[in-house]
């Protein structure tokens, strides 16, 4: 691949890496994503998790006003900064980072949530290592900010999220949380749990294949399905009710834009059994008949009978 080749696949992997984050920071999908993997909003409906809980608009990779500030100096999450930098402790980039409040609770106690769209499950290094050191940086940053000197009982619970977005086989469709428990060693006594459990820890792998869980279903509609963002809008407003805005559909169009393996228009060989391909899936994946998938793909007319014919053939 020459330079300008390598810069273009660069700049295109950048845009669909950020037009990603935009959409799986809609508080609609965050709402989703809350409910099946943080313990405190389980018992709570997404309409209420969206609209109550979720503070303020989520951040998406800012850079920072001063990127050599210390912990002292760096703005609270609510403000306008995703980077938590300071000079002995080198910088860390969160994907999204916001705030939520958890239910049923009188103190206003927050949760601080990252959530990555990490492309590769296996990148030369532990994601999990890394994700530990995202969490626990989220916890030391807040001494100067939202904690001073030894007010440590003011330390605000943390959750580090990553999606993996192209896990292999032997990890797809799975979920998987860590974090901190007692185990009792001697004698009677228990720690209350709001004393220690405040590191956590959630991967989420996505893989190829449909499942029955709810979560990885509609994130594998947004990330991994081959089909424009009509089909995609209209399966997660069926599916999900999720609607998204003008401005959301936007953002999705762009990302499927974006996506490799998605043909936009003319018949070469390529586009073809890329067409046969989206077909298959669409089908399987919202149980739709062959008519409705190819109208909402707009397959040429002329194609139509064509298409048919090879997916009536076994493959």
């Amino acid at each position: 691949m020459h330079s300008s080749e390598e810069a273009l696949y660069g700049n295109r992997n950048a845009a669909y890496d950020q037009a990603a984050k935009k959409v799986l920071s809609q508080k609609k999908i965050l709402a989703f994503i809350l409910k099946r993997m943080v313990e405190e909003f389980k018992d709570e409906s997404v309409q209420d998790i969206m609209t109550k809980y979720i503070e303020g608009t989520p951040l998406i990779s800012q850079v920072p006003v001063h990127p050599d500030e210390t912990n002292q100096e760096i703005e609270r999450i609510h403000g306008n900064n995703t980077e938590d930098g300071s000079i002995s402790e080198g910088m860390v980039r969160y994907d999204i980072l916001f705030q939520a409040l958890v239910p049923k609770t009188k103190e206003p106690l927050m949760l601080i949530i990252n959530i990555e769209a990490q492309g590769k499950a296996k990148p030369g290094y532990s994601i999990l290592k890394r994700a530990t050191y995202y969490a626990s940086r989220m916890i030391s940053s807040q001494r100067g900010r939202d904690f001073y000197g030894d007010d440590y009982d003011k330390i605000k619970k943390v959750y580090t999220i990553w999606i993996c977005m192209n896990a292999p086989k032997d990890t797809g469709n799975s979920i998987n949380r860590y974090r901190m428990m007692e185990e009792r060693l001697h004698g009677k006594y228990h720690a209350e749990q709001w004393q220690y459990n405040i590191l956590n820890v959630v991967m989420l792998y996505l893989g190829d294949r449909k499942t029955q869980d709810d979560l990885i279903e509609m994130l594998r509609i947004i990330f991994k399905e081959k089909a424009p963002a009509r089909v995609k809008k209209q399966q997660l407003e069926e599916a999900y009710g999720i609607r998204l805005t003008e401005d959301e559909t936007k953002e999705l169009s762009k990302m499927c834009n974006l996506s490799e393996g998605l043909y936009n228009s003319g018949f070469n060989d390529g586009t073809y059994g890329r067409a046969k391909t989206d077909l298959r899936n669409l089908i399987e994946s919202t149980g739709w008949s062959l008519a409705k998938a190819m109208e909402m793909l707009r397959i040429p007319p002329e194609e139509k009978e064509n298409l048919e014919k090879e997916l009536q053939k076994k493959h």
